[in-house]
């Protein structure tokens, strides 16, 4: 790989920085919320943690949710409702192809690795596919917690709230789950 690809890759994947999670923003008034890198960071690092309790393949989780939003960089970021309005088959299909778009300015063999990765993510099949998603959506739940506890209106978050409590696959994520439900009445 020439370093000038490394610092495009490094380019664009910063994007994810500026990138706003925009489900905060259209359904909850948020003016300034988290970005999905700061959503990646710590989704892959409770991967860490949780990957390692239960002894799976920590380094395949911590790959999958640090590459799991990478197509946000050229695409921005949909909130569900808006996915569907598109049309979910349709947004897939424009979803991969950034993810591919972006991975393509690795060399050959890392771009076919990572673009595995993030399939198999998508895909939701294997059992370390299953927990990132998993994952994905509670992190997702603790930021929400975490602005409920700043004062916001938890009227606006009830629907990621039971989204996500239909969603969620795992035991574990549907005891923590249970967990910051009970932490969210004592707000």
């Amino acid at each position: 790989m020439s370093l000038e690809k490394l610092v495009k890759f490094s380019e664009v994947i910063g994007q994810l920085k500026k990138v706003k999670r925009s489900g905060w923003i259209s359904h909850v008034g948020i003016k300034n919320p988290e970005s999905v890198a700061d959503h990646s960071f710590r989704s892959a690092a409770l991967a860490m943690y949780i990957g390692d309790l239960m002894k799976l393949d920590t380094e395949k989780l911590m790959r999958m949710l640090l590459l799991h939003d990478i197509q946000e960089a050229l695409t921005g970021d949909y909130d569900i409702f808006a996915k569907k309005k598109i049309g979910m088959k349709k947004f897939r299909i424009q979803e991969k192809n950034a993810a591919r778009e972006v991975l393509s300015l690795l060399s050959s063999d890392l771009k076919e690795k990572y673009i595995d990765v993030w399939e198999e993510f998508e895909n939701r099949k294997t059992r370390e596919a299953i927990l990132a998603n998993d994952i994905d959506k509670i992190e997702m739940m603790m930021q929400a917690l975490e602005y409920e506890k700043e004062g916001r209106d938890s009227e606006k978050f009830e629907a990621f709230w039971t989204r996500v409590k239909n969603e969620i696959k795992t035991t574990m994520m549907k005891d923590l789950f249970t967990l910051l439900s009970e932490k969210r009445k004592s707000v």
